[in-house]
């Protein structure tokens, strides 16, 4: 079932764990989601758990349409098609440009919904001077479970999520899975599932767009003018950036592994973290 524009506010509004939001909720879709990471080459500056959601029809769709626009591609990847590396390394500018322009479009057109959850590493390091090399990534990972569980369950319907396999990442993304579905927490009973795949799935290599366009909108505040693969995809869009004062809360009240305190952020009083959404 694909989003109409009344449908994408209220998706908006569900995007919680974060945001102090009192609207009623509204979606009612039954989703699938796949979500992948993206960061800078040393990760010193920004982690982001970004991808999309939509129904079992638009991610069939999006299944024909990708396919064709990327036929001898294995697999795409968008960091590769802007840098012109890799594959593309023998491609003109323009026909990147081209076909980063086409598969924007099909997004719009299967109009999936998108979301990331973007943590400052210099910030996290610093709140959290014990962390392990992917401990900001994990916090992104939380934050994205717990509102997708979040959206389900305001639908009532069910939820599978499927990330990119990664031997470095997968293991603890798979317990902290579990450890939300252990827990006595409503919205747990709608997670239906995890599963992890490569980026020869259409739609891994899509949420790698996004969780790269995620990244590079934050990264680029303030510096450059936003992207024009954002500004199209804008309209059905929602980012939240972890700040300072929110990880230090975090840090105040038991860390990132006070499920509870994540699964409770919008009933408590911690600081606001900045959320984009329709204003790129």
């Amino acid at each position: 079932m694909a989003l109409e524009r009344e449908e994408w506010v209220s998706f908006s509004q569900l995007v919680r764990a974060g945001r102090n939001s009192i609207e009623p909720p509204g979606y009612h879709a039954m989703f699938f989601s796949y979500f992948d990471d993206s960061s800078d080459e040393r990760r010193e500056r920004y982690f982001a758990c970004g991808g999309l959601i939509g129904g079992e029809v638009q991610w069939d769709m999006l299944d024909v349409l990708w396919h064709a626009a990327t036929p001898d591609l294995e697999p795409f990847r968008s960091t590769e098609c802007e840098c012109r590396q890799g594959q593309f390394r023998e491609w003109p500018k323009t026909a990147c440009d081209l076909l980063m322009e086409t598969l924007v479009d099909i997004l719009r057109r299967c109009k999936l919904s998108a979301f990331a959850s973007i943590v400052p590493i210099a910030d996290y390091r610093e709140v959290f001077p014990k962390c392990a090399r992917f401990d900001p990534y994990y916090l992104a990972v939380r934050h994205t479970i717990i509102n997708t569980a979040h959206i389900g369950c305001s639908g009532g319907h069910h939820v599978r999520l499927c990330f990119e396999d990664n031997p470095a990442t997968t293991p603890t993304t798979l317990k902290i899975y579990n450890e939300l579905k252990a827990i006595n927490w409503m919205p747990a009973l709608h997670l239906y599932g995890i599963s992890f795949d490569s980026k020869k799935l259409c739609p891994l290599q899509a949420s790698d767009l996004v969780a790269r366009e995620a990244f590079k909108h934050i990264d680029n505040r303030g510096v450059r003018r936003t992207r024009i693969p954002m500004k199209r995809l804008s309209e059905r869009s929602a980012f939240i950036l972890w700040n300072r004062e929110a990880l230090m809360h975090l840090r105040d009240n038991g860390g990132p592994a006070n499920i509870e305190l994540l699964t409770s952020w919008e009933k408590t009083k911690p600081p606001r973290m900045p959320y984009f959404y329709n204003n790129f």
